[in-house]
Formats: C-alpha cells, structure tokens, sequence
C-alpha cells in the first residue's frame, strides 16, 4: 500500500477487514498501535466523516482519533489512519445497556450535525434517490415501492446523526469501562431507530421495536443490494414475513 509513505514509520502488520466496502489493517506508528483504512467513499463524505470524529472526541465520545500526515492531511488518497482503541466487544446484558446508552446520548447531543454528502434520511428518499450505499435506482420497482413505504412510516422517529452499524465487531468496551464506538463509514443524519434495532438488548417497546426491525430489513436490503446480493435478499425475505 504505497499510500502509507504519507505517514512516516508507518508498518502494516496484519489485514484484518477487507469487505465490499472497507479495507482495514493493524499497523503500527512510532511504535504505537493504529488501524489504516482504505475509504471507498468520496473526498467530500470521507472529510465529513473525519471531521465528525474530531468533534465527537470533543463531545466526550470514545471514537477512533484521526492521525495526520507528515504535511497535515486527515487522509492520502482515501487512506485514513486512526489511533487503536483498546477493549472488547460487548458480551453482557449490563454492557450492551452501556452500548445503547451510548447511542442514545449520541442521538441527543449530536442534532446539529449536517448531513453527509450523498446521504439522506430515509424518510427522503424516492426511486431515484441514493444515500450511503443504496441505489433506488438499481431496485425493480415493486421493491423500491415497498420499501419506500416502510421508510415513509417513520415521519414520526425523531432524526439525528447516527452511527449506522453498531453491531458487537464495531465496538469496545473498554478497560475503564467506556464504550467505544469504531468505524463511521455508514455514519449520517437519519432515523435514530437504525443504530437501536439490532442491539444485544431490547431497549424500544414491543411495538416500536418491531417497527425498527422492519426499518432495518428494509435498509439493509436496499443498501446491500448490487455489493451483497445474496444479504439483501435474505434481509427483503425478512421484510415480507
């Protein structure tokens, strides 16, 4: 990765993610542990998002902290380098309380975030719409109706910026007992419901929570419908149950 010259005693040690969306590596700076990503957003989402960081570790939030480059820059060619958070994934009752708890502090302190470049909420969207990963365009069109029907029924969820993945490999409970909270790559403004729907807790009502599921079927049908075919329709077969 001859990006990495942009970042002086930089060393990839091990290729630990390497999805349809993210290539990720441990690595070592100076001798301290980093992550480096190679971010398939565009310039414009990708500095949204390393700002977004910068003000969340300002805000009291555990997030991975951006390292400059030898001439300044936050990234080299879509090439990001963060500090390790150190920590495991939640695995108690008491932590994913911790988890949610985070995410809902998120939600109410972050309402003056600006939306991402090429996002939107869902509530939005039409059949020409794009927003993260997902084309509506690329839907047949019984599909796109469907869930664009899902998605208009929650005019009534209030919207923030979110995290967007909050599933266990994407956070750290930390020795001192803080959540951190990794990789922002499907971070947005959007219904705050998307990051409490798949929790390892149930912390909305019956109701609403069956609402969220449905929310959450439906996006990530949609959003992984070109990278991750064979995922987005067992997610839509979810939807029709």
């Amino acid at each position: 990765m001859e990006e990495i010259e942009a970042w002086p005693g930089l060393e990839l040690v091990a290729l630990i993610g390497d999805g349809n969306r993210n290539e990720v590596w441990a690595a070592t700076l100076d001798g301290q542990p980093v992550v480096v990503r190679r971010s398939r957003r565009s310039p414009a989402s990708l500095a949204w998002e390393l700002e977004l960081l910068r003000k969340l570790t300002d805000r009291g939030f555990t997030v991975p902290v951006p390292v400059s480059t030898a001439t300044g820059s936050y990234s080299h060619e879509g090439v990001v380098v963060q500090y390790w958070i150190d920590g495991v994934p939640p695995s108690s009752e008491q932590e994913w309380r911790l988890v949610a708890a985070e995410l809902q502090r998120l939600h109410a302190t972050c309402t003056d975030i600006s939306q991402r470049p090429g996002c939107m909420v869902v509530t939005e969207l039409d059949q020409r719409s794009r927003s993260v990963d997902a084309d509506m365009a690329a839907l047949p069109e019984d599909i796109a109706q469907l869930v664009l029907e899902v998605f208009a029924s929650f005019d009534d969820v209030a919207v923030s910026l979110i995290h967007g993945d909050p599933g266990r490999s994407n956070i750290r409970i930390t020795d001192q007992g803080e959540v951190g909270l990794l990789d922002w790559d499907e971070s947005r403004v959007d219904v705050t419901w998307h990051d409490l729907s798949n929790l390892g807790v149930i912390v909305l009502d019956s109701e609403a929570h069956r609402r969220a599921n449905q929310l959450s079927d439906a996006w990530e049908a949609i959003n992984a419908w070109t990278a991750e075919p064979d995922y987005a329709r067992v997610r839509l077969q979810n939807l029709l149950r």
